[in-house]
């Protein structure tokens, strides 16, 4: 347990860039929750659409996707072997915690559970929306923060983790704008990506030894 602890302290240390704007944001929301309930929230980015948002955020999801994971981990791969296979067993590690949390929890999403306000939603034309009891987390959310964890840890460029983080959250709010998920299952989500992503780099280094993060 002391080496792991240790081996989290130096991977909190490489993504201090990434870690504090994202505590920040996540206690924001955590507070303004406080403040405006679930409903509230929802119906107030329901307003936010525009016609370049309607035709951006569909591909930005795409990038939380599995194909996304899939196409990136690979790409990695080919530039950066050991953070190549660290991004692919990432992305499988918090993949696991995500459907799981999916299943034991069972939350409705919006469109099921705005059932009977269903026109009063803006609904994005040509966005299939999802309507069964799997919104809880978002696992568009917890892929993109995977990822953008996993990245962070292995550039020399920390102005980068927020490049990283900044698309994560595009990927994050992509959901809510499509009306896939709620505020909570993407806060939810980012917070399971960036928390195991570090526990995984934890346990990784421990077994490969001194990663240098370069």
């Amino acid at each position: 347990m002391n080496t792991f602890l240790k081996n989290f302290i130096r991977v909190y240390q490489q993504l201090k860039w990434l870690v504090w704007p994202f505590v920040i944001v996540v206690i924001t929301i955590l507070v303004t929750r406080m403040f405006v309930s679930r409903q509230d929230a929802y119906f107030f980015i329901n307003k936010l659409h525009t016609p370049a948002g309607d035709f951006i955020f569909p591909y930005i999801t795409e990038l939380g996707s599995t194909a996304a994971a899939v196409l990136i981990s690979l790409l990695l791969l080919v530039v950066h072997r050991r953070a190549g296979i660290m991004l692919a067993t990432a992305y499988l590690f918090t993949a696991a915690i995500s459907f799981t949390l999916k299943a034991l929890i069972g939350f409705p999403r919006p469109h099921r559970y705005f059932a009977s306000r269903l026109q009063e939603i803006y609904f994005v034309p040509g966005v299939s929306v999802l309507d069964n009891f799997r919104s809880f987390p978002s696992g568009h959310s917890v892929c993109a923060f995977t990822a953008a964890t996993v990245l962070s840890y292995y550039t020399k460029n920390k102005y980068l983790c927020l490049v990283y983080l900044a698309l994560a959250m595009l990927v994050a709010y992509s959901r809510m704008y499509m009306s896939q998920h709620f505020l909570e299952d993407v806060t939810a989500g980012a917070t399971l990506g960036v928390f195991f992503s570090m526990v995984w780099l934890s346990i990784f280094r421990g077994k490969t030894g001194q990663l240098s993060g370069q």
